[in-house]
């Protein structure tokens, strides 16, 4: 065998895996992304394997129902909230389509998505989660009250006010780095 043959990675018999023109190719895992982009739009990013997809046909096949997707973006204040319901958005193909673009109704707090069917009767199955993410203010945040901070950078922001108190007023910036 040469250093050639060596190197080269070994070659591995394996099913392919259908593309994704999101990312090339399918992990083959059940997974469900929400991505905030502002205080009023994320994107919810989703990979439903053939075995899930399955399990959704039957559930809706047993209830006398065609499959109907819908995704949820659910929202609550903050990890102790209680969770409530902001947007609701049909699916036409979950499989077929792997991401959905969700405007926010609200900012602030924390957000997550749920894909699921819709059984008749409006009755919810959920398929996936998300993870909670938080969403950010629509404006600056507060600039009075008191800061969560760990001890190494609360002594980093004192070093820094100090630095900041000994440069005094009036000095240019050319003084201040040493260059005149």
């Amino acid at each position: 065998m040469s250093s050639t043959g060596r190197l080269s990675p070994p070659e591995r018999a394996s099913a392919e895996t259908p593309p994704s023109s999101l990312r090339g190719r399918r992990y083959g895992e059940d997974r469900l992304y929400l991505l905030v982009r502002d205080p009023g739009c994320a994107l919810a990013v989703w990979e439903l394997t053939p075995g899930a997809l399955a399990r959704a046909e039957t559930a809706a096949r047993e209830h006398g129902a065609p499959l109907r997707c819908e995704l949820r973006i659910e929202r609550r204040a903050d990890a102790r909230g209680r969770a409530e319901i902001q947007v609701t958005q049909d699916l036409p193909d979950a499989l077929g389509g792997e991401r959905w673009y969700v405007k926010l109704p609200r900012p602030g707090g924390e957000c997550r998505a749920v894909l699921g069917i819709l059984l008749p009767g409006g009755a919810f199955t959920p398929l996936l989660e998300s993870t909670w993410v938080p969403v950010p203010p629509d404006g600056p945040c507060a600039e009075e009250g008191a800061w969560d901070l760990t001890p190494e950078a609360r002594a980093w922001l004192l070093d820094q006010a100090r630095a900041a108190r000994g440069l005094g007023q009036g000095v240019s910036s050319a003084a201040r780095f040493g260059t005149r």
